[in-house]
């Protein structure tokens, strides 16, 4: 019996151990566990990537409307391309550029963005601060935070499709007008999520019944990365979904979604200088 009771005094120890490291863990800790894991040193090696597959693009509340495409995410450094194209005339192209400076949002179609380019356009920092793509592209956030000088701070844990994550909140040290949180998974510390919210509050009408008919209005945009797998040492999410949605005060709600299930991904390629070009032709 009293081995009994110290064997189970020894894991209760162990355990109780277990947990406060796990508690202790600061947000620093956290992205230097997350950088070992992509690819640690090895990730210095990389000049550029190139990351090629099918898109789905989908304008969810519409009965699925939407249509499959094509899609690339070219990166060297902190410059990037995202480009997609599809097969259909109210949507046939989307191309975000950032060359390490400057960006531009190509115009969709009819001389206007899309829904997603144009948050894009308007909220640059996303591209700037290295955020968008995750570790699918080379000026990756969390690898520049010595470069950039953003604030991180831990926030805490939530559950992102059943694996408990570590949210990070996302500050750049110019401010945002965007709340921004990187959840990184507890267990193997990969990217799992990116997350920018932007609500504004409803404005005062001036009668108390048109104040009541006036709600506040929210920009929530998120990129899930998942099936992450090692390739050359180094570890990528071979899914890749982005998540819009757009609520506006008297619009209402709409909600868009882009699924990049990724087919290859190259590296130090010979790349066309002007692919980063921000240039208007």
């Amino acid at each position: 019996m009293k081995t009994f009771v110290k064997l189970f005094l020894f894991i209760a120890v162990v355990i109780t151990s277990y947990a406060q490291k796990q508690e202790k863990l600061k947000a620093e800790d956290i992205v230097a566990r997350h950088l070992k894991v992509i690819g640690g040193e090895s990730l210095s090696k990389i000049n550029n990537q190139v990351v090629s597959g099918e898109v789905k693009f989908t304008i969810l509340r519409s009965g699925g409307a939407g249509a499959d495409g094509k899609a690339v995410l070219a990166s060297e450094n902190r410059k990037l391309l995202l480009g997609m194209s599809f097969p259909v005339a109210n949507y046939p192209r989307e191309v975000i550029i950032f060359d390490g400076k400057d960006s531009k949002v190509s115009y969709a179609y009819n001389n206007a963005r899309s829904p997603f380019g144009n948050y894009i356009y308007r909220f640059s920092d996303v591209l700037e601060e290295g955020l968008l793509g995750g570790v699918l592209s080379t000026g990756w956030a969390l690898k520049r935070l010595d470069e950039t000088k953003a604030k991180i701070k831990l926030e805490g844990t939530r559950k992102i499709d059943n694996r408990e994550a570590y949210v990070l909140s996302y500050t750049p040290k110019r401010g945002s007008d965007l709340e921004i949180f990187i959840f990184i998974d507890r267990e193997n510390f990969q990217h799992l999520r990116t997350e920018y919210r932007r609500i504004i509050s409803a404005s005062q009408a001036i009668s108390p019944d048109a104040s009541s008919s006036i709600r506040e209005r929210r920009e929530i945009l998120i990129e899930d990365f998942s099936n992450h797998k090692r390739l050359e040492g180094l570890s990528f999410p071979y899914r890749y979904k982005i998540y819009l949605m757009l609520e506006g005060q008297n619009q209402g709600l709409s909600e868009y979604e882009w699924i990049f299930e990724v087919v290859s991904i190259l590296f130090n390629q010979q790349l066309d200088p002007n692919s980063f070009s921000t240039k208007e032709e």
